[in-house]
């Protein structure tokens, strides 16, 4: 069934504390990295570890995409996860906020180089969340400067 007047389109996506994992956030991306209707997503704490960023990348991406808000905090991204999301959120036209709170990333130096090119390359992002990840000194210096 197709969105119209008898079945309107999910803009919003709430799934959280689903532990569904990286295979089910795989299923679930297939069917939504064509999608031009939804606007937020939120999959905290559902178990997603690096394996479930790719497919979240994909959906960033779309060309037709709208989503405005993708929060993920919570889940084990990792830092290999988390710069595949950073590349997908430097991508998106659309998106307004990113929550990668407690997701275990670190200031690595490609991690922070990630971070610093999605700020740089992405300037419709209003809010950046790194919460309770491992950023100390150098990480925040990098963020308060490109502010």
């Amino acid at each position: 069934m197709f969105p119209g007047a008898k079945c309107p389109p999910i803009v919003y996506l709430k799934l959280d504390h689903n532990m569904f994992g990286s295979a089910g956030v795989e299923n679930l991306c297939f069917g939504l990295k064509t999608n031009e209707f939804l606007k937020m997503l939120s999959l905290t704490y559902c178990g997603i570890d690096h394996k479930g960023a790719r497919p979240l990348f994909e959906v960033l991406i779309f060309s037709k995409s709208k989503m405005e808000e993708l929060i993920l905090t919570g889940n084990q991204l990792r830092n290999e996860g988390a710069m595949m999301i950073l590349n997908g959120v430097s991508i998106a036209k659309e998106l307004k906020k990113i929550y990668l709170a407690d997701n275990q990333f670190n200031e690595e130096p490609e991690m922070l180089e990630s971070i610093k090119s999605c700020m740089s390359r992405n300037k419709s992002l209003a809010k950046y969340d790194f919460k309770n990840n491992d950023l100390r000194d150098n990480g925040k210096c990098l963020i308060f400067s490109l502010k």
